[in-house]
């Protein structure tokens, strides 16, 4: 078969990157274990390589430090997700009230790592701050839809909402349920330095190197150390931002465990493989759908050509050896509850009709635009620009590393190349692409129909008639095309499996607890 040259390119390279680590990208993991299995083993440890980006400060809702990689070790989330179910964590249990009010119980025997406590005014405090300062990207939409909060008593509060949103217990699973101490929020510089959690661990600050290196170690007072999920003594994540290199750390020892590119083989290592595209998360194209920053792409037919002029599927195959989902238009997957049969017929590979769609809109000649991507994304990018490039889209790929998110929110730029991880629920996904705040959405535009639509399947008390509501909706939003060359990405775990086990969620990013010790 042959290929474009941009094509071509990307059998050296697979696309990886994204505006948020998550966990996704590289992770690996590697020992200098000095006791045998079991949680609580003296002198444990485990090295976690990632590609970063390493956070510059410990605020677990400001976007320059939202990876759950970093802030897995040292904050607690108010509910915990295991084997397919949320569990209580700092809250002991929620309750919708009624379908725009969700009341948390509380545990009344933590404390964050500076002294103070862990109560609901924390929750409320948490919550406002985020909302006052504008929180990281996975936040911004769930927040919006807070309308107020009630501290009934210390372990008790009421969350009320503008809408309904069932997803809510499961987001305060994720970066959203993330609790630092009050006190340190409350300083300009109280999360400057190290983070101020209740979590398992605490930063190692002496053995920390910049760039290099973040270590933690364990947190002696933490309040669920009876839970056994956290079986190490030390952890470490290495910085590691070439795959190469991290397979090549790992065949010398170095590493235990890794994400790796589909088809990657290691000696001695086995490997799990994510079962639903929503361990792993979407990888494509958003664009400036307003026509703020590229006028050309506010019309529907231009953003429609774009789907057209991309051979989605190629891509798929030679990027991730043919373990990646097209789907059309939407960051969705296939077996979401979002997902249509329609969508598979919307954006064939048609750059006749992608021509004759640009220049029904004006644009026969084409029209320039630029696209961001970090480092480990730009063959994918520039392989999008190729086959854009043929139908006289003219793309400038620019590559942004520590400062991709700013330059994201910014709102500057017409395109970006992303890694956005997925919930699992149709609803919160379809929310986090098409809300009015969501964060791609940068410059606020709406589909109305779409918002319409998301909010009936909110209020829907029958679940099919929920899910019919949820596909109209992905199906709306796909025919707008807010999104191109969107490609499901899967999960490939590679592990020693006489240092550590590895078993990814059924849904989200894999989390530090999913990392233990061998039986």
């Amino acid at each position: 078969m042959h290929l474009p040259r941009t094509v071509r390119s990307l059998r050296a390279v697979v696309a990886t990157g994204g505006v948020v680590a998550l966990a996704a990208g590289l992770a690996a993991c590697g020992s200098s274990s000095s006791g045998g299995g079991g949680g609580d083993a003296a002198g444990e440890s485990i090295t976690i390589a990632t590609t970063g980006p390493v956070p510059s400060f410990w605020n677990p809702w400001d976007p320059g430090s939202a990876t759950s990689t970093f802030l897995d070790p040292v904050y607690d989330t108010l509910i915990h997700y295991s084997d397919g179910e949320l569990q209580p964590w700092l809250a002991t249990s929620w309750e919708f009230t009624d379908p725009n009010t969700l009341e948390l119980k509380l545990r009344d025997d933590v404390t964050f790592t500076d002294g103070s406590t862990f109560d609901a005014d924390a929750v409320q405090a948490n919550l406002q701050y985020a909302i006052d300062a504008g929180a990281n990207q996975q936040d911004q939409t769930f927040l919006a839809n807070i309308s107020g909060m009630t501290v009934v008593d210390d372990t008790t509060i009421d969350i009320a909402l503008t809408q309904p949103n069932p997803a809510l217990p499961y987001d305060f699973s994720q970066l959203s349920g993330y609790m630092a101490s009050p006190e340190a929020l409350a300083t300009e510089d109280g999360l400057q330095q190290e983070p101020v959690g209740s979590g398992p661990y605490l930063l190692d600050t002496d053995a920390t190197r910049p760039g290099v290196t973040v270590v933690y170690k364990r947190n002696p007072d933490y309040w669920a150390a009876d839970q056994d999920l956290f079986p190490f003594d030390t952890v470490t994540y290495s910085i590691i931002g070439d795959p190469t290199a991290a397979k090549n750390a790992a065949t010398s020892g170095q590493v235990d465990a890794l994400t790796v590119q589909p088809g990657t083989d290691i000696t001695g290592f086995e490997q799990v493989t994510s079962e639903s595209g929503d361990q792993a998360g979407i990888t494509g194209a958003w664009v400036d759908m307003t026509g703020t920053v590229t006028p050309a792409l506010g019309d529907e037919r231009v953003r429609q050509a774009l789907n057209y002029a991309v051979n989605t599927q190629q891509l798929g195959e030679v990027a991730y050896q043919d373990t990646a989902i097209p789907v059309a238009g939407v960051p969705i997957t296939p077996d979401s509850a979002a997902y249509s049969s329609q969508l598979g017929d919307l954006y064939s590979f048609d750059p006749d009709k992608a021509k004759q769609l640009l220049a029904e809109a004006g644009y026969a000649d084409g029209f320039d635009m630029t696209m961001i991507a970090v480092p480990q994304a730009e063959q994918f990018a520039q392989a999008i620009a190729g086959q854009l490039a043929d139908v006289g889209v003219r793309v400038s790929v620019e590559v942004h590393g520590a400062d991709l998110v700013q330059t994201v929110q910014s709102g500057a730029k017409s395109s970006g190349l992303v890694l956005q991880r997925l919930t699992g629920d149709a609803g919160q996904d379809l929310q986090n692409a098409f809300d009015p705040n969501a964060f791609f959405n940068v410059h606020h535009g709406e589909a109305t129909d779409v918002t319409s639509l998301l909010t009936q399947a909110a209020q829907a008390t029958d679940e099919s008639a929920r899910n019919a509501l949820y596909q109209q909706a992905a199906v709306a939003g796909a025919e707008q095309s807010w999104y191109i060359a969107t490609l499901v990405l899967q999960t490939v775990t590679a592990y020693d499996p006489s240092v550590v086990t590895v078993t990814p969620p059924d849904r989200g990013a894999i989390h530090l607890y999913d990392y233990q010790l061998p039986s």
